[in-house]
């Protein structure tokens, strides 16, 4: 069984990778999915998911974390960051932890915020 600790060390690997801009030190498995906002459906695949990670991670600057909530290899994190536009976002990450691995990872944020200022 895996700890709390190494689990929470697997999901602290994502936000790292966001704020160093490379996905290749995010432990993911095989058939890991990355539910965000900018997609109705899921984007599937290590090598998709890498790409993506690599690919938004440019766009959110100070990628902070808050509070921690795990159960098993569920887990709860309340992040913020910094938009390229300089507006500060908050919402949360949600993580599936299995044999060592990210399995699932939600994003949910308030996307309008990140477009502030913009032209429709």
């Amino acid at each position: 069984m895996i700890s709390r600790s190494e689990v929470e060390a697997i999901v602290l690997k994502f936000v790292e990778a966001l704020n160093i801009d490379d996905a290749s030190i995010v432990p993911l498995s095989k058939d890991v999915e990355y539910h965000g906002m900018f997609s109705p459906n899921p984007i599937c695949g290590e090598a998709d998911v890498r790409d993506y990670i690599d690919q938004i991670a440019p766009f959110m600057l100070n990628e902070k974390y808050g509070r921690i909530i795990i159960e098993g290899g569920l887990v709860a994190v309340r992040a913020s960051f910094d938009s390229v536009n300089g507006i500060h976002n908050e919402g949360a990450f949600f993580f599936e932890v299995q044999e060592n691995r990210i399995k699932s990872i939600k994003a949910i944020f308030d996307t309008r915020r990140m477009f502030a200022g913009k032209d429709s």
